[in-house]
């Protein structure tokens, strides 16, 4: 098994994450896709996807782009996010948030991610924008 795969093994078992039914769709070096639903654990008390939990998965999703590109004895902490909302989700709306790394340095590693709700119709619409800032940290067996 990859240092990716386990990694995104450990991520996606957290309760956290299994609470909001969060699924790798896609991953590369560089470049992670991650989709959950609106559902009763993600959404706010007006029925549409809560912002906190766009923050929090937009974190992971750009969490898990950057540990495509680490070696085995690296590791990465948040030390700078954004998260900019543009418009709701609905109940039962598919979400998807597509990260990548735009820069990997020794020591720091800056990503942006697009959140897009998916239609039933094949339709996407842009619902969140942002950007997360990670130390790399280096010599640390996981």
């Amino acid at each position: 098994m990859s240092h990716f795969d386990a990694t995104r093994d450990e991520v996606l078992a957290l309760p956290f994450h299994r609470a909001c039914e969060l699924s790798v769709a896609h991953a590369e070096a560089g470049v992670c896709h991650t989709r959950f639903p609106v559902n009763a654990f993600t959404r706010n008390p007006a029925g549409a996807l809560h912002g906190g939990i766009v923050y929090a998965l937009l974190d992971v999703t750009c969490f898990l782009a950057v540990m495509t590109q680490l070696a085995e004895d690296q590791h990465a902490v948040t030390i700078e996010t954004h998260t900019s909302m543009l418009r709701a989700a609905s109940d039962g709306e598919q979400v998807e948030i597509r990260a990548r790394v735009d820069r990997l340095g020794r020591t720091l590693a800056a990503m942006r991610a697009e959140v897009f709700a998916l239609g039933e119709d094949g339709r996407e619409r842009l619902i969140a924008t942002g950007s997360v800032t990670k130390a790399v940290l280096s010599g640390r067996k996981r």
